[in-house]
Parts: structure tokens; sequence; C-alpha cells
């Protein structure tokens, strides 16, 4: 009976030893397939980034182009700039003004 005892253990220690090498080998698989996988996905963002950063200066460029525009043609037309500004506030005050009378609560009386 002993030795059927260590034959047993033999053949489990066989058995752990399969199992070590063969979660090794699915280790390794793994980490190969997660580097291929990381630098794949970096070079999808790196040529994003590169086909994007020629658009992004491209707008970045007509913004300030369009602003010095505007401050160009406000400096030239500095009467009208005036006017209108001055003419949106009083809309705007005009408007908060009429907006926060209709929204006010009716007051109540003592004898309510």
């Amino acid at each position: 009976m002993a030795a059927n005892t260590e034959d047993i253990r033999a053949s489990v220690s066989k058995d752990i030893a399969a199992l070590q090498q063969e979660v090794s080998r699915l280790q390794k698989m793994i980490s190969a397939q997660g580097a291929e996988a990381y630098y794949e996905v970096r070079g999808r963002a790196g040529k994003a980034y590169e086909d994007a950063l020629p658009r992004a200066k491209n707008a970045v460029a007509q913004i300030k182009a369009e602003g010095a525009a505007a401050a160009g043609a406000a400096r030239e037309h500095a009467a009208a700039t005036t006017t209108a500004l001055a003419l949106a506030g009083a809309i705007g005050f005009l408007a908060g003004y009429l907006l926060s009378g209709a929204s006010q609560p009716q007051p109540r009386h003592w004898w309510r």
C-alpha cells in the first residue's frame, strides 16, 4: 500500500509540474499578445495625432486671423462698435429686469 501511495504522489507531482509549465506558457503568450496590442494602439494613436496636427494648426491660424480682422474692424469703426455694445448691454439689462420682475412671487400680507 505504501508503494501505491508513493505512485499517487509521483503522479500528482508530475501533473502539478505539467500544470505549472502550461501556466507559464500561457503567461508568456498573454504577455506577448499584450505587448503586440500595446504597440498597435500606440501606432494608431501616433498616426491619428499626426493626421490631426496640421488641421489643428490651420484652425488656430484661421482663428487668429479672424480675431485680428475683428479687432481691426472694431478699431476702424470705434463709434459703431461702442454703439452696438451699448445697445446690446441695454437690451440685456432690460430683458433681465423684465424677467426678474416676472419671476417675483406675489407678496403675501399678514391678514390673508
